[in-house]
This record gives structure tokens, C-alpha cells and sequence, in this order.
């Protein structure tokens, strides 16, 4: 047994070779990675999985997990003033355009191989490239789906979910005078990003969007602002949504959901059948639909929002080798499988879409791939970011009554015309 003299002897004699002959310490390796939290990681998998990464690689990873609008704000800040930060970031499928214009990130295409980028969902990769570039690895297949309460339905004597705006509100005032159901849905329109995935989802349910495919502005006419009105209209007029809607967030209205509050889920996360389905976190188990249609103004312009978002590697981080191993580890298949298993997120790779064990757990991913089947994108601009900023105040205000729709929508559409709202212009 060594003794405490004997341990004293040793380093001073250590400290005295290092005098003689200087020792470079090796610093363990690491990366800092921001993303947002899943919306419905409830069970901590994307840490698990960071904590197994470090234990199999030595790579220690500083990794930040924060709500989606907060990350915004620190990778656009980041970026905008150099970078530098990050190693790995969040990349939205809203700021493809804006990222390529400004050079912001690294090509992964030398640290790719082929196989392993056409082993992952095509529609996802090429939201993420711009020719023959592959800027970012999506880790999020975050497309929207319509979730319906069976048996609310069942109660009020309804046989079947809505196809058309017009048919959802027959449908709540049933659910309400039978006692069912005070308020059939619930929104997140907080001001916050996802109010601006809101909005763009009613526009598109209505035929409408912010401009045309010419170039036209477009949002402060019909059917836009047909669309916006109907927003309005769900807080008063019809009651559809809950009152509390405009200080919701996307986690709430999923979490009044499970409780059993609200009949309709419109723009529901894939998660949401699984963890409706648990338990030990929902009220509701054995109690949900996934319809094969979305609800419209008419059928025809049916539509779910694709909201993906991707891994990307900055230009300034000094760590891109490391960085691209967390990315290779984190979006492999078999991670990818474990975390549809856990806490049913959409696979990001092809295959997986065959797999027996999966298609047992999630037979309803039939009727997700009929939703997908009209699945849209979010504007593809290069400012994207400040038309969201200018569109989240402006409707909002019209949700508040603080201004009527067609000035809310005048608004964004002086904004995307270069004239000052509220001292701020849009620089193209």
C-alpha cells in the first residue's frame, strides 16, 4: 500500500522531469451544439443519445437545447455578427435561402458518403441542398398531421371528422350543445414563430398565400384575407378555438389535447399519437384518429404544413470533424429507429418505412402518408425571418382586436413593399 510520503515523493519527482523534459497536455475534444427541444422529446431521448456519443467516441459535446424561437435567436445573432460559437446548429427548412446567400455553412458532401445521403428521405435532403451542395442532415421530420378525439365524436353522434372549415363548425356547435366539448380546438398563437407556421397553414387551406407565384403581394386580398378573418373568427364568431389560444404554446395545445379538453388537434407534431396513447402522459389512450384529409375551405385546397429542420455545420467552426461525427452518430438508422420506437417521431431514412416492427407499432402511418400527400413548405425567401416578425404582430394584433384583419393585413403587405410599419423596413 503506497503511503502518503511515497505519494508526495512521486509528484515532486514528476513535477521536476516536467521542468526538465515539458509535457503537452492533450485536451479532450468537444463541440458545442444548439438545437430545439423535440416538441415531443417528454423523455430526454436526444441527451441519452448525446451521453452515448460522448461515452463511444471521447468527444465531449456542450449541448444546448432550448425553445425554437430562443435557438433563432442565437444562431441568427451568432452568424450575423461571424459565428464562431456553434459547431453544429439548427438549420430551418425557412432559412435555406437566406443561409445560401450568405455562405453561412459548410458543404457536407466530403464528409458524406453517397450511400449514406441517398439512405435518408429524398423530399428532405433536397430541402437542405442547393445544387449539387448537401448543406445540412435533417434530424427533424416535423411535417403536420389532423388528429381528431373519437370518442368525442362518437358522443355527439358524429361520423366522421371534417373535410371543409364549414363542416368543423356544424360539427363544434354539436359538440357543445350535447355537452361534449366547450371548445373543439385549441391554436398556438403565442407570438412566437409557430403563430407564423399557423398562418401559414390557414392561408394555404383557404387558396391564399403572401404573394403569388409572379411575385405579387397578396396577403391583404381574397382569399387571404378570407384566411385571416377565419383566424379571427375561431376566437369569437364561431368559438371553435380556445380563448386562451393566443398565449399558447405548440407543447400546450398538445397537452389540452391529451387532457381530453379539445376534440380536434388541426396541426398536431407525428408524436402526437404516441404520447396520446401513453398513459402515464395522456387521458385520452384508445381515444385517437389520424384522418386520411386535412380540413379546407373546400378540398381542394387542402394542405399540412412540412416543417423539417436539418443539422449544418457553420464555416467558423474550428471543429467540422467532430462536428460531422455528432451529426453521423445522432442521424444513423439505427438511432433514427430508437427514437420512432420511443417517442414516435417520423423516420428520417427510407427504409424504415418498411420496417415490420414499426408499421406494427404505427399502422396509422398510412393515413400520414395521405396527409403527406399535400404537404407544403413555409415561403422560400431569403428574409423569411423578418416577414415572420412583421406577420406574428401584425395578426396577432387582429387575434387581440386591437386592429381589424384587413389593416393587420395591409400591414405585412406595406412591410413586404419596402414602406416602414412601426419603424421597420424590409431590407432585400
Amino acid at each position: 500500500m503506497k503511503t502518503l510520503k511515497h505519494v508526495k515523493v512521486a509528484t515532486i519527482f514528476f513535477l521536476a522531469l516536467s521542468f526538465i523534459f515539458p509535457v503537452t497536455l492533450i485536451a479532450q475534444e468537444s463541440i458545442m451544439v444548439i438545437m430545439p427541444r423535440h416538441e415531443m422529446d417528454l423523455k430526454g431521448i436526444w441527451e441519452k443519445q448525446t451521453a452515448e456519443f460522448e461515452q463511444q467516441t471521447g468527444i465531449q459535446v456542450e449541448l444546448i437545447q432550448m425553445s425554437w424561437d430562443e435557438v433563432a435567436d442565437k444562431v441568427l445573432t451568432d452568424l450575423a455578427a461571424g459565428g464562431g460559437s456553434y459547431d453544429v446548429i439548427e438549420f430551418d427548412n425557412g432559412w435555406v435561402a437566406k443561409f445560401v446567400a450568405a455562405d453561412w455553412v459548410e458543404p457536407l458532401n466530403s464528409f458524406a458518403s453517397q450511400d449514406y445521403i441517398n439512405s435518408l428521405l429524398p423530399g428532405l435532403v433536397s430541402t437542405f441542398s442547393r445544387g449539387d451542395d448537401v448543406l445540412g442532415i435533417p434530424w427533424n421530420n416535423d411535417t403536420r398531421f389532423f388528429f381528431y378525439n373519437t370518442a368525442h365524436l362518437e358522443k355527439a353522434g358524429i361520423d366522421a371528422p371534417p373535410k371543409t372549415w364549414a363542416e368543423m363548425i356544424e360539427q363544434a356547435k354539436v359538440l357543445k350543445e350535447r355537452g361534449v366539448c366547450e371548445y373543439p380546438t385549441a391554436q398556438y398563437w403565442e407570438q412566437g414563430w409557430a403563430l407564423a407556421n399557423s398562418i401559414a397553414f390557414y392561408l394555404y387551406s383557404f387558396g391564399g398565400d403572401y404573394f403569388n407565384a409572379e411575385g405579387k403581394i397578396t396577403i391583404n386580398q381574397s382569399p387571404a384575407i378570407d384566411a385571416l378573418q377565419f383566424m379571427v373568427d375561431m376566437l369569437t364568431t364561431n368559438a371553435l378555438a380556445h380563448p386562451s389560444s393566443i398565449t399558447l404554446s405548440q407543447e400546450a395545445v398538445g397537452d389540452l389535447f391529451y387532457r381530453g379538453s379539445t376534440t380536434f388537434f388541426i396541426q398536431g407534431p407525428p408524436g402526437t399519437f404516441n404520447y396520446a396513447n401513453d398513459a402515464t402522459k395522456s387521458n385520452i389512450v384508445g381515444q385517437v384518429g389520424v384522418a386520411s384529409w386535412l380540413p379546407a375551405q373546400s378540398p381542394e385546397f387542402q394542405a399540412t404544413l412540412t416543417l423539417p429542420e436539418a443539422f449544418a455545420i457553420p464555416k467558423t467552426s474550428k471543429n467540422k470533424e467532430a462536428a460531422w461525427k455528432f451529426i453521423e452518430f445522432m442521424i444513423s438508422k439505427e438511432k433514427d429507429k430508437e427514437r420512432a420506437l420511443e417517442i414516435g417521431s417520423l423516420p428520417l431514412f427510407t427504409d424504415l418505412y418498411t420496417d415490420e416492427e414499426l408499421l406494427k407499432l404505427y399502422p396509422y402511418w398510412k393515413q400520414f402518408g395521405a396527409q403527406s400527400a399535400v404537404a407544403r413548405a413555409l415561403p422560400q425567401v431569403e428574409w423569411y425571418d423578418e416577414l415572420v416578425q412583421q406577420a406574428i404582430v401584425s395578426v396577432q394584433g387582429a387575434l387581440l382586436g386591437s386592429k381589424s384583419v384587413q389593416e393587420a393585413a395591409d400591414e405585412i403587405a406595406d412591410f413586404l413593399e419596402g414602406k416602414p410599419v412601426d419603424g421597420k423596413t424590409l431590407v432585400r
